[in-house]
């Protein structure tokens, strides 16, 4: 299975913007309000910054996946140890994306419809898309799916400048200080973005030089669309409204009023969020699916996907109905230990040990 570096263009910026959407803009403007977008600037020069090295650590170990690599420069105890806590973030991931979906659609589209039902038609598609061509499909859907997705999640952030208000933002930096700032960086570049699927996806690529430049692009579009809806969050809502709204992202397309006859976009904006967060969560899926049936030596990573589909299903609905998981994403386990180790302390201990390892056989060559 081998995909091109413009499909990981496509993978990368739809999986980065669709996590984009959910909270890094609301615990930004918790802590800074009006400077949240000078945290959401500093967080994306981090996540840039954890690509590149996490690009670097992919150079060095071209063709073998994560589980193969971290066994290889770790040892199988400790390198095998390791990867589950990417195994646990990811599983983390697609549980808070289907839970959010499925509620989101539940709210607004689907009043009636059992929260259960809408849960196992989307869970029933991303299987089916495993089932029937694993990473090759979901790279094919990106990339019809990814230039309709791109425009509109782009163009939506202009349609209301009769909305906009500069002043909204000022003063700058003045009521929040360099303190809360950061403390708001903190909070939200964690969930920017997720460049450790990188250590899993770059296996695939079919020619490494323009797989290193899709994935870097597609996070830089991620980025820069990120910053931008904060900009025009605060510029239409004003600091306080956005740091209490549920979805921020989705309330711009409801406030889309041109002449009184560019109205009601919200329908595209749903489809396409749907959309890309079917892109997203089958990428997830199959890069768990995948890493798990390495780590395990059984080798049906399909069957490894359904029992891992039924796991996700029952984890969302109990999670549901249990308040408290709805909050992890603020739990300082997950900000203060775990997305530290593996976003900065893994990756840079493997870029350090890869290195080191070419070192020596350069030098034993001479």
């Amino acid at each position: 299975m081998k995909v091109s570096g413009y499909q990981l263009f496509w993978m990368i910026s739809i999986s980065s913007i669709i996590l984009f959407s959910y909270v890094p803009i609301k615990l930004a403007a918790e802590h800074t309000f009006q400077d949240a977008w000078i945290s959401i600037f500093l967080g994306g020069m981090i996540m840039m910054a954890i690509t590149w090295i996490m690009l670097q650590v992919c150079n060095q170990n071209k063709d073998k996946t994560l589980v193969e690599f971290m066994k290889d420069l770790l040892g199988t105890f400790l390198g095998k140890t390791l990867v589950t806590f990417y195994f646990i973030h990811w599983f983390i991931q697609m549980s808070t994306i289907t839970r959010g979906i499925t509620e989101f659609q539940n709210l607004v589209l689907l009043h009636e419809m059992p929260m259960t039902i809408i849960l196992l038609c989307m869970l029933f598609l991303i299987v089916y898309v495993m089932f029937k061509g694993g990473i090759i499909a979901i790279s094919r859907c990106a990339e019809v799916i990814g230039p309709f997705f791109i425009f509109l999640y782009f163009i939506q952030l202009i349609l209301s400048p009769q909305e906009m208000d500069l002043n909204r933002i000022l003063p700058v930096f003045v009521d929040s200080g360099w303190g809360n700032i950061l403390k708001g960086t903190l909070y939200s570049f964690n969930y920017m973005i997720d460049p450790s699927i990188i250590l899993m996806l770059f296996f695939f690529a079919e020619n490494k030089r323009t797989a290193a430049r899709g994935i870097f692009w597609g996070t830089a579009v991620a980025m820069l669309w990120g910053l931008l809806t904060t900009l025009s969050l605060l510029f239409i809502t004003g600091p306080n409204i956005t740091a209490e709204m549920v979805v921020p992202v989705y309330s711009i397309t409801k406030l889309v009023s041109i002449l009184d006859f560019i109205q009601n976009i919200d329908a595209l904006y749903i489809t396409f969020w749907v959309l890309g967060a079917f892109i997203k969560l089958s990428v997830v899926l199959f890069i768990l699916s995948y890493g798990l049936a390495e780590w395990t030596g059984y080798r049906n990573w399909k069957l490894i996907a359904c029992v891992t589909v039924l796991v996700l299903m029952a984890f969302v609905i109990y999670s549901t109905y249990d308040i408290r998981i709805g909050y992890e994403f603020k739990t300082m386990y997950l900000i203060g230990f775990l997305y530290p180790m593996i976003y900065i302390f893994v990756p840079i201990l493997l870029w350090v040990l890869g290195s080191i390892k070419h070192l020596r056989k350069l030098s034993s060559v001479k």
